[in-house]
This record gives C-alpha cells, structure tokens and sequence, in this order.
C-alpha cells in the first residue's frame, strides 16, 4: 500500500489515509485507500485533481458506494468523496431542477413527487447519489411511462481530469442502458427537466414500486439492491433467465485445490 507523503494544508476538507473503503460501500467490503479525500468545494476538488495528476496518483471517484466492489487489498490512490455541502445543492424553478452530484437519490425522489414534478418516481428505492445515478444512467422500472435518468437531463456540470470545468449539453452526452459517455469526467452538477403530474398520485406510485421492491429483493442485508444488469436488447430479464434456467439459489464453491475441477 503506498504510503503517501501529501501536503498537510492541500485542503481544508476532510483527508484520511489507509481510511478502510467497507465503511462506505454498501456491500460493507473493501480495504484501505492510500487518500481519503473530502473536498468542501470545487476549488479544492481541483487542488486534489491537480495533485494527483503532477505526483501520477490514480483517483477514484466514490458517491454513496452503492454499485461498488473494492477490493479487500484496498485503493492505491486517492478515493473522491464528494460529500460536503457545496455538492449537496438542490433548487427548483418550475420543473426544471438543478442538482449536485453529492445529493441523495432518494431524497431527491421525495422532493419530485412532494412538489408534482413526475419522472424520478421511477428511481424510487436506488440507493446512492445523483452524481452515480447520471453516470450509471439509473432507473427503476422498464416500461413506455417509466424512463431512465440520462432521459431527464438537460446538462451536466463536469471538471474534467486536467482540473477543467466544462457544461456538457444532453445533445454532447449518450446515454445508453445503465452506461454513459462520462467517464472522462467528474459529475459535478446536473439540471434536469421534469414534468408535472398530481403528487398524491406520484406518492402512490412510489409506494406501490417500494413494495414490489421489499417483495423481489432482499433489503436488511448488505447489497445494492438489483445487481444484475439485463442483457442487451432483452427479451427476458436477467432474475427471469436465472429462473428459467433453474440456477435459482446455486452458488459456485471456491476449490481449494485449484488443479482439480469444483463439484
């Protein structure tokens, strides 16, 4: 693990080293990164950016830790967090909504159906933060009414790896099934434009998806829900093709002897 020598005063935020990664994935693993960073500005995130850049330190962006597998060795480097204040910004102005990567998705989805704005009811009960949401393009429910989040957004406030910031417009980013073109990027802020519809109605809905949710999924365990991503062009889902397969509740045993085949 590199222990690495960084300037004490490179921001005012939180730094941690050999700061243990299970205490902030939701899958509770994962070994220690070398830097854990918490910048409380764009300035700072820059600062980190920059550094790690002229010192060839690999970075890791993390949000809630939610779709995240680190590895019990832990992270070489420095892990992101983008957690202060200064990312959790929210504001609404008609139904257009302006939003930081460091804000929660669920409170989020309360906010809309709270206020009638209608589309992120679809991401009711994915865990995480927006800035994940936009880069994993998440959503719930597939079906004509029920879209993705890349479908919503009308721009994207990103600082790319040289310490640029950069407002990128939905016709510049493709999004496609829980993928998107921003991996060149650090999600900083994103606005996205919703429409209007009866909260009382919208609150409903979101009850109904949470108690499918609790009926399909185990949620008192550590996971990040859903893990599987549907095949390309599906026909059937990914849980439906397990089922018909009947490899429900198999499990693969790890061989203690790796020259001979696992019964």
């Amino acid at each position: 693990m590199l222990q690495m020598n960084f300037p004490k005063n490179l921001i005012k935020g939180n730094l941690k080293q050999l700061e243990v990664l299970a205490a902030h994935t939701s899958f509770r693993i994962g070994g220690p990164a070398a830097l854990w960073a918490e910048p409380k500005d764009i300035k700072e995130l820059k600062k980190i950016i920059l550094f790690a850049k002229d010192n060839n330190i690999p970075t890791f962006i993390i949000g809630g830790g939610t779709n995240v597998l680190a590895n019990d060795k832990g992270f070489n480097g420095i892990v992101i967090h983008l957690g202060a204040p200064a990312f959790k910004k929210m504001s609404i102005k008609g139904t257009t909504i302006k939003v930081g990567a460091g804000y929660a998705t669920p409170a989020l989805v309360r906010s809309c159906c709270s206020k009638g704005l209608s589309g992120m009811e679809s991401l009711v009960g994915i865990p995480g933060t927006i800035g994940g949401a936009i880069y994993m393009n998440a959503g719930g429910w597939s079906s004509p009414l029920y879209k993705n989040i890349g479908d919503y957004v009308e721009s994207v406030r990103v600082m790319d790896y040289e310490g640029n910031i950069k407002i990128l417009k939905r016709k510049n980013i493709e999004f496609g099934y829980r993928r998107s073109s921003l991996s060149d990027y650090i999600i900083i802020e994103t606005v996205l434009k919703l429409g209007k519809a009866d909260s009382s109605e919208l609150i409903s809905r979101c009850s109904q998806f949470l108690k499918m949710k609790r009926e399909k999924q185990v949620l008192d365990m550590p996971s990040a829900g859903c893990v599987f991503k549907n095949p390309k062009d599906f026909q059937f889902t990914t849980g439906q093709l397990i089922d018909m397969l009947g490899l429900k509740g198999r499990n693969v045993k790890r061989c203690s002897r790796p020259d001979r085949p696992c019964k």
